[in-house]
């Protein structure tokens, strides 16, 4: 048994996000960034949904990576606390650092 594709549905929109007058991306078939639909109600042909499926998944991609380089981050800076957390402690096991007097005067 054959497989069909079932048609999109779509509603067309009042005024179309994209035209045949406006200007192709480097030959492609698909339109440009301008033209790209930004609500997925927008949508009126595969082209746009094409379109707008590659700039969510840009946008998502840099996401991630802003998101990852935040992390990486955050743990080199915990990962800097506990080495020099770790290192007073051994000055004072060591006995090497001088702890404050108790009574100081004010």
């Amino acid at each position: 048994m054959p497989s069909t594709a079932l048609p999109l549905k779509v509603t067309p929109a009042s005024t179309p996000a994209w035209t045949s007058s406006q200007p192709f991306t480097s030959g492609s078939k698909t339109p440009t960034k301008q033209a790209i639909a930004t609500n997925p109600g927008e949508i009126s042909s595969p082209h746009e949904l094409t379109a707008f499926v590659e700039t969510l998944l840009e946008q998502l991609d840099t996401q991630f990576d802003d998101m990852s380089s935040r992390i990486l981050d955050q743990m080199m800076q915990m990962s800097n606390r506990v080495d020099a957390l770790e290192a007073a402690i051994q000055d004072i096991i060591s006995g090497d650092v001088t702890t404050p007097s108790a009574s100081s005067p004010l």
